[in-house]
């Protein structure tokens, strides 16, 4: 999960206060002794031994990307007992590691929902893929967690891009090579999800209690989410009304601006047949994709669950599809039928295999993710600005110093006439859902 920080001289703007970010992780802010732990853990199940020559920190997150949990990755020297040679591994550290006291409630709240994810959620969902012969879930490995002897969190996961895992751009979008390969995946969480309700005697929300806190409703980071929600439809409305043409869009941004935050939570309700487990996050900053000699994309891990959650299914499609496939992979509708269509097929052969049913039709799954539709274009005036922007673009969320600082407000407003993508990605996603009667 990652929050940019918004800022804005605009009166209209006045309530809605910077994010707080974590400060850059350094080498002295990571424990030897947990090091030493992971790769004990690491090599727990190979029944080796190994001892701990060396280890380097280096830092992950770019100062513009405003992501809730220091990122680093740890180059690790080793030797396994009866070898002379030194060996070479590397594991990204998530440290949610203290932060101010009035934000430390959500900070905790996404840190613990990602850490159970992980240790909770995937070995149980890995349980039922391997009972149907399928491979387990397209998340990196956990290799450790939890809380060092200064009180930190943490939890290790193992590094994909040593092995060859790359992101792709956020700003462009994705094709749908890319698209295939998510929807298919996205479909195996979801209908191991399905399956194991199955199996249950009891809902998923008690089996894994922690999925009954919704982060939202603990979002504090100097508002609470309905005001964060109006806070920056309040400012891309004047993004809007600067571009020209967009009245259409204005109009229905002022409709849903007083209650967007009961329009969120309906769209979060857990309706049967389609509420399961979600990944809850799912833009391309997120993922990676591994590719073959010719660059096409084979294969695709998800990352960062903190937004995990019970829900539609639909969500998790809405999320995705809305702000990162290309305008050309969902429109026409023929497309986007398409789409759900692989989603579905991947759904019903697993469901199938797990010897049940699957718990609703193609044409139910269209009518739902029809009906979603608020939700991805909530999602996506909100975050296309910020996914679009260069460095240039961005606010320095680090420097303190006020002379140095670009307000939010006057980056967008810059870019509108600066960046390209900026209009050609609302626009699509605009025209999308004008064609399908959402905005009037």
């Amino acid at each position: 999960m990652s929050l940019i920080r918004q800022e804005s001289s605009s009166s209209s703007l006045q309530h809605w206060k910077p994010l707080y970010i974590p400060p850059t992780m350094s080498e002295d802010m990571i424990s030897e002794s947990v090091v030493r732990a992971a790769l004990a853990s690491d090599h727990h199940h190979q029944q080796q031994k190994v001892t701990l020559v060396s280890w380097s920190t280096e830092d992950i997150c770019s100062k513009f990307d405003g992501a809730t949990s220091t990122l680093v990755n740890i180059r690790v020297q080793y030797r396994v007992m009866g070898e002379q040679d030194t060996r070479e591994v590397c594991y990204v550290a998530k440290v949610n590691h203290g932060r101010q006291k009035e934000v430390e409630d959500f900070y905790r709240c996404i840190f613990v929902q990602e850490t159970s994810f992980y240790t909770q959620v995937i070995p149980a969902l890995n349980n039922i893929l391997h009972q149907v012969g399928e491979g387990p879930l397209a998340f990196p490995r956990c290799i450790h967690h939890g809380q060092d002897e200064r009180g930190k969190e943490f939890i290790y996961l193992e590094n994909l891009k040593e092995a060859g895992y790359k992101m792709e751009d956020r700003a462009i979008g994705v094709g749908e090579p890319h698209v295939s390969l998510v929807l298919k995946e996205l479909a195996r969480l979801h209908a191991a999800s399905f399956l194991l309700q199955a199996k249950l005697s009891h809902d998923l929300l008690d089996e894994f209690p922690f999925l009954q806190i919704e982060w939202t409703k603990k979002f504090n980071l100097g508002s609470n989410w309905p005001d964060y929600m109006r806070g920056t439809l309040d400012l891309h409305t004047e993004m809007f009304e600067k571009m020209g043409g967009c009245e259409k869009v204005i109009e229905w941004i002022r409709k849903v601006h007083p209650q967007v935050g009961h329009v969120f939570d309906k769209m979060i309700l857990k309706t049967p047949p389609f509420a399961t487990i979600i990944h809850g996050d799912c833009w391309i900053n997120n993922m990676l994709f591994r590719y073959d000699k010719d660059n096409m994309p084979v294969e695709v891990k998800f990352l960062d669950a903190q937004g995990c959650r019970k829900g539609s299914v639909a969500l998790d499609l809405q999320h995705f599809l809305t702000l990162n496939a290309v305008d050309e992979v969902r429109r026409p509708q023929q497309h986007l039928t398409s789409l759900l269509t692989t989603y579905h097929s991947t759904l019903t052969h697993i469901m199938k295999a797990g010897g049940a049913a699957p718990p609703f039709t193609l044409e139910q799954l269209q009518q739902e993710y029809m009906e979603k539709g608020t939700y991805g274009l909530l999602f996506g005036i909100m975050w296309i600005p910020n996914m679009v922007k260069t460095k240039k673009d961005a606010t320095d969320i680090l420097d303190s110093s006020e002379d140095s600082k670009v307000t939010e407000r006057e980056c967008v407003m810059r870019m509108v006439d600066n960046n390209p993508l900026l209009r050609s990605r609302l626009h699509s996603i605009i025209d999308e859902w004008t064609e399908y009667g959402l905005i009037p």
